[in-house]
C-alpha cells in the first residue's frame, strides 16, 4: 500500500484532481468580480451621475444602469453557485470512487494475510477499519486538492480586494490569521492523538462484544455474565475519558477561533468608521469590505478545519496500513491470476519446518512422499503437528523452510486459482456460509463466471454503467448474476446432473435424510415448478384417501374442513380458515392488521377473543409467576414467555378492575387477542372454548374469506384442491394436523407421509427443495455433525486431484468405520491424505505417517 495518504490520492486520481483544480481557478474571476459588483452599484449606479451611459453601444440611463449591473450581480451569482454545485459533486463521486477503491483493496489484502497472521488480530479490528474507519478518508479524497485550491483561493481573492481598498483594513483583516495559523494547530495535536486512542479503544471494544457474542453460551453455562459486563463496563469507562478529554479541548478551539474571529470587526469598524469619517474612504467601500469579510471568515474557518481534517484522516490511514500492510503478504497475483496448472505426481515434503500454528505448534523437519492416487494418513493427537502438515500439504500455509511439491510444482509458488481447483481441503474448523444448502455445496465449483447472463433494454444499460464503474475503481467485472457453477470439473454437463451427482454424496455420507427433513420444512413457490406443485396435490390426495381407508391413521390426524372445528390446530387457523401470504407475519402482528382488526369488530369477536386471551393470561400468570425461567414447564406448557409474564400481568391487572377499564390501550388488547390465536384446544385445556365459541369461529370463516380473503392478497384460502405456497411442504402434503392429544401421532404420520412419498418418486423433488433450505448465519440453523458433512459434499464435488480431511469420520463406531470406506472408494485413483487422532481411526489405511509433538514418529510407515 502506499505510505501516504497523498500519494495514494495522487496515484490514483491525478487526472481528476488536476480537473477539478482547472474548474477551480475558472471561479477565481467570478468571485472577484461578485465582490466588487456590489461596490460599483453603490457608488456609480446609485450615487453616481453623467448619465446616460455609453456601453458596447448600448445606452443606458440610471435605472438601466441599475438594472444591468443588479442583473449582472444575480448572472454571477448562478454562475458561481454552479461552479460550487459542479465542483461538489464532482469531489463527490471521486471520493465515493476512490473510497470503493480503498475499501475493495483492504479486502482484498485480507484475503492475501497468510493464516497465522489471522491468529494475530480479529475480525472486531479489521471489519470497522474496512467499513468505518476508512469513510471519513473517502469523503476527505474528493476534498484533498480541491478544498484548499478553492477555500485558499477565494480568501486570497477576498483579501485581495479588501486591501485593494485600503492597506490598514486589509491588515486588520489578517491580524488574527498568525495566531490562529500557530496556536490552533498546536491544540489540535493533542486532540488527534487522543483520537487515535480512542479508534484503537473502540476496536477493542468492538473485538470484546464479537467475541461476547460467539461465546454466549459459554457465558451462560459458566455464569460468567458479570464479569463480561464489568470487562465491558471498564472500557467503555476509558472510551468516556477519552471523548470528555476531546470534547473540552476541541470546544475550546472552537472558542478560541469564535473570539479571534469576533475579534476582527472591532478593527473594521474602528478603523473604517475612521477613515470614512475623514473621508478617505467611500461608505461603498466600506460595506463592500464588510461584505467581504463576512465572505472571508467562511474560507479561513474552511481551511482551518481541513488542517484538521488532514490530520485526522492521516491518522487513521497509517493505522490502516499498519494494520493491512503485512511483511509477508501474498503476492496480489497469487489470489488474481486465473492460471490452473494441472497438479500430477507425488505429493513430496522435504526438510520442512513450520511455526505459527494453532497454540505455537510447530511441526520439523518433516519428510514424506505421498505416491500419487494413494491414500494416505496422517496421525497424531491434537497438538501434534498433525494440522499444520495437512495444511501444509494443501498450500495453506508456507513452509518456514523446505519445501511441499505435488510433482516439479512448489505448491508455496503456485496461485490460488490452482490451488484452490486442485486440492479440497477439509479441516477441523469448518465454514458454512450464510445462505442455503445449494449455496454450500456448490461453493467450491464458483471460481469464475463462466456464461454471461444476457440482457437488454435498462438492465443491460444498468450493467454496462456497473461495468463502467468497476473500471474505474479497479474492482473485478464479473458478473455475479452469470452461471459461476463449474459443471465440467464436477464431471456432469448442466445443473440437473451437478444436482444428482450431489444427492449422490449427500446419499453417501448419510446426509440425504438430513436435507430430505429439511426440504419438508421448506416453503416451495409452485410459480418456479407447477409440475412439482401438482406432484405434491396428487400425493396430498392419496394420503387423504389412505387416511380415509385406514380408522387406525384416521384417528391420528385431523384434516381440514371448512365445515369442521380442528381442535389440533390453532384457534387463528380456525377462525381464518386461510394462511397469511407473507410467511414472516407472526400471530403477534396478525391482530394489527386493518383488515383483521375490521372483521373482529364487525363479527362482534374481538370482544370474546379479548375474554379468552385475558382467561389465558391470568391462569398462565397465575401457573407460572413463580416458576424459574431456567425450568422446562414454562417452554413445555405455556405459550408466554418469562419476559412477557409481567407485562400479562399488567394487562390483567387492568382489564380487570371497573374504574381503570378505558386504560387497557389498544395494543394491549391486540396483545390479548394474539394470544387468543395460539390457543390450540386439543394441547391447552383451560376449558376457555366451549361448543358455541366453536360453532361461531366456524360460521365466521365464510365472512373472513368474503371480507379479507376475496378483497386483498393478505391471506390465502386453505383450500384442498390449490397448493399453498406460505405453507411447508410437509403442511402441505398433510392438509391438516396430527393429533396433538396422541402421543405418538407425529411419528406415526410422518412414516405414513414417508412411505408414499417414497411410492410416489417425490423424495428425490423434496430433497432438492432442501437444497433451498436457508442454513442461517454462519449455518447456525444446521448441527456441528451436518455442518462437517455439508462441508465434506462440497469437497467431494470438486473431484480434485488431492483431497485432504482432517478430523472427518474418525471414530470408532460402525458409521464411521463405513464412512471412510465410502470415502476411500468414491477417492479411489487420487491421492487422499486422512488426518486421524489415533492409528484406530486410520486402520483402513495401508501407509501412514505418526507424528508426536511436530516430529515424525518412528511408527510411521516406511514410505513417509
Amino acid at each position: 500500500m502506499e505510505k501516504s495518504l497523498f500519494s495514494f490520492i495522487w496515484k490514483f486520481s491525478a487526472k481528476q484532481q488536476i480537473f477539478i483544480l482547472l474548474v477551480t481557478v475558472l471561479s477565481y474571476p467570478v468571485s472577484y468580480v461578485l465582490l466588487e459588483l456590489p461596490k460599483l452599484i453603490v457608488n456609480d449606479a446609485v450615487q453616481g451621475d453623467d448619465f446616460p451611459r455609453d456601453i458596447f453601444g448600448f445606452e443606458f440611463d440610471q435605472i438601466s444602469y441599475l438594472l444591468l449591473l443588479c442583473v449582472g450581480f444575480l448572472g454571477l451569482v448562478v454562475l458561481s453557485n454552479g461552479l460550487k454545485l459542479y465542483i461538489n459533486v464532482y469531489k463527490g463521486r471521486l471520493g465515493e470512487r476512490m473510497l470503493r477503491r480503498l475499501r475493495f483493496e483492504l479486502f482484498q489484502r485480507v484475503l492475501r494475510f497468510r493464516l497465522p497472521h489471522f491468529r494475530k488480530v480479529s475480525s472486531g479490528e479489521i471489519i470497522p477499519m474496512i467499513t468505518s474507519e476508512v469513510e471519513d478518508v473517502g469523503g476527505f479524497i474528493g476534498e484533498a486538492f480541491a478544498l484548499p485550491a478553492y477555500q485558499g483561493g477565494m480568501l486570497v481573492v477576498q483579501l485581495g480586494f479588501i486591501f485593494m481598498q485600503d492597506p490598514l483594513l486589509g491588515l486588520a483583516a489578517i491580524s488574527s490569521y498568525p495566531v490562529q495559523g500557530y496556536v490552533i494547530p498546536k491544540l489540535q495535536r493533542k486532540v488527534i492523538l487522543l483520537s487515535r486512542r480512542r479508534v484503537k479503544n473502540v476496536r477493542l471494544i468492538a473485538d470484546k462484544v464479537g467475541e461476547s457474542i460467539s461465546g454466549v453460551p459459554e457465558i451462560h453455562a459458566n455464569d460468567a455474565a458479570a464479569w463480561h459486563s464489568a470487562d465491558l463496563s471498564d472500557r467503555l469507562y476509558e472510551n468516556f475519558k477519552i471523548r470528555y478529554e476531546i470534547f473540552n479541548r476541541k470546544y475550546f478551539i472552537k472558542f478560541l477561533n469564535n473570539f479571534m474571529n469576533q475579534l476582527t470587526p472591532f478593527f473594521f469598524y474602528l478603523i473604517g468608521g475612521y477613515l470614512v469619517i475623514e473621508g478617505n474612504l467611500s461608505m461603498g467601500a466600506l460595506l463592500a469590505v464588510i461584505a467581504a469579510y463576512k465572505d472571508l471568515a467562511g474560507p479561513w474557518k474552511e481551511l482551518l478545519a481541513y488542517y484538521q481534517l488532514v490530520a485526522d484522516v492521516d491518522v487513521k490511514y497509517q493505522t490502516v496500513v499498519e494494520n493491512f500492510d503485512p511483511a509477508d503478504i501474498y503476492p496480489v497475483e497469487r489470489l488474481t491470476a486465473d492460471e490452473c496448472v494441472e497438479l500430477t505426481g507425488d505429493l513430496e515434503m522435504s526438510g520442512v519446518s513450520f511455526s505459527g500454528g494453532a497454540a505455537g505448534q510447530e511441526v520439523t523437519d518433516i519428510n514424506l512422499k505421498v505416491p500419487e492416487g494413494a491414500a494416505f494418513a496422517i496421525i497424531g493427537p491434537d497438538g501434534s503437528g498433525r494440522s499444520e502438515v495437512l495444511q501444509l500439504a494443501a498450500g495453506l500455509v508456507s513452509p518456514a523452510s523446505g519445501t511441499v511439491k505435488i510433482g516439479t510444482r512448489d505448491l508455496d509458488k503456485l496461485t490460488a486459482s490452482t490451488l484452490g481447483r486442485e486440492i479440497a481441503y477439509v479441516g477441523g474448523a469448518v465454514h458454512i456460509w450464510t445462505g442455503t444448502i445449494r449455496d454450500n455445496l456448490y461453493y467450491g465449483l464458483r471460481h469464475r463466471p463462466l456464461a454471461e447472463l444476457e440482457r437488454e433494454g435498462s438492465a443491460l444499460s444498468d450493467y454496462k454503467r456497473r461495468l463502467a464503474e468497476a473500471a474505474e475503481t479497479k474492482n473485478p467485472t464479473y458478473d455475479l448474476a452469470a452461471v459461476w457453477d463449474d459443471f465440467s470439473a464436477a464431471g456432469v454437463e448442466d445443473m440437473h446432473g451437478l444436482d444428482a451427482r450431489a444427492l449422490d454424496l449427500l446419499k453417501a455420507v448419510s446426509l440425504e435424510s438430513d436435507i430430505y427433513r429439511l426440504g419438508l420444512q421448506s416453503r416451495f413457490d409452485p410459480a418456479m415448478d407447477d409440475v412439482f406443485a401438482d406432484r405434491i396435490l396428487a400425493v396430498r390426495r392419496k394420503l387423504a384417501a389412505r387416511i380415509a381407508g385406514d380408522p387406525e391413521i384416521a384417528g391420528l390426524v385431523e384434516l381440514w374442513d371448512i365445515s369442521k372445528f380442528n381442535a389440533s390446530a390453532s384457534l387463528a387457523e380456525n377462525l381464518f380458515f386461510a394462511v397469511p401470504s407473507d410467511p414472516e407475519i407472526s400471530m403477534e402482528n396478525v391482530p394489527e392488521l386493518p383488515e383483521v382488526r375490521a372483521f373482529l369488530k364487525e363479527t362482534g369477536l374481538d370482544g370474546k377473543l379479548r375474554e379468552i386471551g385475558l382467561k389465558i393470561a391470568e391462569t398462565m400468570v397465575e401457573l407460572f409467576a413463580n416458576v424459574s425461567g431456567d425450568s422446562g414447564l414454562l417452554g413445555n406448557y405455556s405459550f408466554i414467555t418469562q419476559d412477557d409474564l409481567p407485562e400479562f400481568d399488567r394487562i390483567t391487572r387492568v382489564a380487570r378492575s371497573e374504574q381503570q377499564r378505558p386504560g387497557l390501550t389498544q395494543a394491549d388488547q391486540d396483545r390479548l387477542i394474539a394470544l387468543a390465536f395460539k390457543l390450540v384446544p386439543a394441547r391447552h385445556r383451560l376449558g376457555v372454548m366451549d361448543d358455541a365459541m366453536k360453532e361461531a369461529v366456524v360460521a365466521a370463516r365464510a365472512t373472513f374469506h368474503k371480507k379479507v380473503v376475496a378483497t386483498g392478497d393478505s391471506f390465502v384460502a386453505i383450500d384442498p384442491e390449490l397448493y399453498l405456497p406460505p405453507l411447508t411442504i410437509e403442511d402441505n402434503l398433510l392438509f391438516g394436523r396430527p393429533r396433538v392429544d396422541r402421543r405418538d401421532a407425529r411419528q406415526r404420520i410422518d412414516a405414513v407421509i414417508r412411505t408414499i412419498v417414497e411410492e410416489t418418486g417425490l423424495r428425490e423433488p423434496i430433497v432438492f427443495a432442501g437444497f433451498d433450505y436457508h442454513v442461517g448465519v454462519s449455518g447456525s440453523r444446521l448441527s456441528a455433525g451436518q455442518r462437517r458433512r455439508l462441508a465434506l459434499v462440497r469437497a467431494l464435488l470438486k473431484n480434485a486431484k488431492l483431497t485432504i480431511l482432517d478430523d472427518i469420520a474418525t471414530g470408532v463406531g460402525e458409521e464411521d468405520q463405513a464412512l471412510r470406506a465410502t470415502l476411500q472408494e468414491i477417492l479411489k485413483g487420487r491421492t487422499f491424505l486422512f488426518g486421524a487422532p489415533n492409528a484406530a481411526a486410520a486402520s483402513g489405511f495401508q501407509k501412514k505417517l505418526v507424528l508426536e509433538q511436530g516430529r515424525m514418529s518412528q511408527d510411521s510407515d516406511e514410505h513417509a
